[in-house]
């Protein structure tokens, strides 16, 4: 069975790539790193890195072993700092995540709310896209998350809490015609589904829109002339950038927010967020 030392040294190799550097970062020898590792290759019976003489480099079996090793690890870490909390008189640390959008529309109001109401518990605050929050409600690396749906995990439950209207911002010149910024579709497809056949049509024009993760970088990119990007409304950098009205194409659809969190959890905690979002909705 491995150790959690075990782990930590799988994930050291997979940084540094090389078992000095490895070694080195862990505070042991590099000699009793390499005996370590094909301990644990000895009872997995799974090469998980090969050797070279550039360094190392991990195998496919090692990848996937190393996203199990860092998990465990995470879970360590989160038990370890819940036993201290309760012996300091706090509560449970609540993992939460939210996106870029959730975070300047309804995440400061439901977390005064639920402080309010469980004042010794522990936020730990996660932002990510939707597609990567969903992921990591599955993979039980936060407990509930502020996005936008619509969901595709089966297990999930969500509560709906606004719906804003998206809009067609344009920062630079009109030099680039019709063409849009992408969001990535598997990081974003909800925005993505929201440009439709628009972004076929500006795709036609013959221009090469350039890509952002986020919409602040959707902005920059904007500023930089690279084209106009679709973003909510109430989008906090309207103001320095502006909705081009000269096109008429400034509706683009809606965009939902909603708390998501597993169906079967049903931990007090996470009963209490859910209440306080909803004493928010009621206000």
């Amino acid at each position: 069975m491995a150790a959690l030392q075990d782990y930590r040294c799988v994930i050291a190799l997979l940084d540094a790539r090389h078992f000095g550097r490895a070694a080195e970062r862990l505070g042991v020898t590099q000699p009793a790193l390499t005996a370590r590792l094909r301990r644990l290759e000895a009872e997995l019976q799974v090469r998980l890195f090969e050797r070279g003489r550039a360094g190392v480099e991990p195998t496919a079996a090692g990848l996937v072993f190393a996203e199990g090793a860092q998990r465990v690890l995470d879970a360590a870490e989160e038990a370890a700092e819940a036993a201290l909390g309760v012996q300091q008189g706090y509560g449970q640390t609540l993992r939460i995540g939210m996106t870029q959008i959730a975070a300047y529309q309804v995440v400061p109001q439901c977390l005064s709310a639920f402080r309010r109401e469980n004042p010794m518990a522990r936020i730990r605050l996660v932002e990510g896209t939707t597609a990567s929050l969903e992921a990591m409600l599955e993979q039980r690396r936060i407990d509930a998350a502020f996005l936008h749906p619509p969901l595709h995990a089966a297990d999930l439950s969500e509560k709906m809490l606004t719906t804003v209207a998206l809009a067609r911002f344009n920062a630079g010149d009109d030099s680039v015609g019709d063409a849009l910024i992408r969001y990535p579709r598997s990081e974003a497809p909800v925005l993505m589904a929201a440009l439709g056949r628009q972004q076929a049509v500006d795709d036609g024009h013959g221009h090469g829109p350039a890509e952002a993760d986020t919409m602040l970088g959707a902005a920059v990119l904007s500023q930089a002339g690279y084209g106009a990007f679709v973003a909510p409304v109430d989008f906090p950098h309207a103001s320095s950038v502006g909705v081009n009205p000269a096109r008429g194409k400034a509706r683009q659809g809606d965009l939902e927010t909603s708390l998501a969190w597993r169906s079967l959890d049903r931990r007090p905690v996470i009963r209490s967020l859910i209440n306080a979002v909803g004493l928010v909705e009621a206000d």
